[in-house]
């Protein structure tokens, strides 16, 4: 009879060797949108951001972030 190898994953190995396994998991998954824009824009859009060598997603999500956020008044509010 073969001996059949369990397949082990890196998700195995940190869960038995770490008791923060699982918060680190729900850190790591997030919900996923997905964009609709043009070819031309996403053109644009990847030329500008291989230059400055910028990842596409975090760059907009950065801009998205920065142009969305309500502003706080002097008092805070």
């Amino acid at each position: 009879m073969k001996k059949t190898l369990r397949k082990t994953n890196i998700y195995d190995i940190v869960r038995k060797k770490s008791s923060f396994f699982l918060p680190l998991i729900f850190t790591f998954m997030k919900k996923i949108k997905n964009l609709k824009i043009s070819e031309e824009t996403h053109q644009l859009l990847k030329k500008y951001c291989d230059e400055n060598g910028l990842k596409i997603y975090k760059f907009l999500e950065k801009l998205i972030i920065d142009n969305c956020k309500k502003k706080k008044d002097i008092y805070g509010e």
